[in-house]
């Protein structure tokens, strides 16, 4: 079984071409709608996308920051970002979805990460 991207867009649900980041410093949260090809349902997997600039502010700030759930770009480029995006999901296959979410969850936040029946 494979996954496909059915979406990307921000999580406030607005088309990344949209988005125009002011400078250098920048962190957008982006949300990947993500389901198994040929198989009906999606579900959401959320991460930022943020420059290196945005990372030195960030550390100017705090003394630790996390990395968990970012892709550092030097530069916002949709293209770019669903290009790398589709790449990390084609690379996530599995006997089953639970299997294909849990390996794209170890860089997006999966919408049902911690769910408990």
């Amino acid at each position: 079984m494979i996954a496909e991207l059915r979406a990307l867009l921000t999580v406030e649900h607005e088309p990344l071409e949209s988005i125009r980041p002011r400078g250098d410093a920048f962190c957008v949260s982006i949300r990947a709608l993500v389901g198994p090809a040929g198989a009906p349902g999606e579900e959401s997997f959320d991460f930022n996308v943020c420059s290196p600039a945005w990372l030195d502010q960030e550390l100017n700030s705090h003394a630790i920051v996390e990395g968990r759930l970012l892709l550092i770009a030097r530069s916002f480029d949709p293209q770019r970002i669903e290009d790398h995006v589709r790449k990390r999901i084609a690379q996530a296959s599995g006997d089953d979805w639970l299997t294909i979410a849990g390996k794209i969850a170890r860089w997006a936040h999966w919408e049902f990460e911690d769910y408990r029946p």
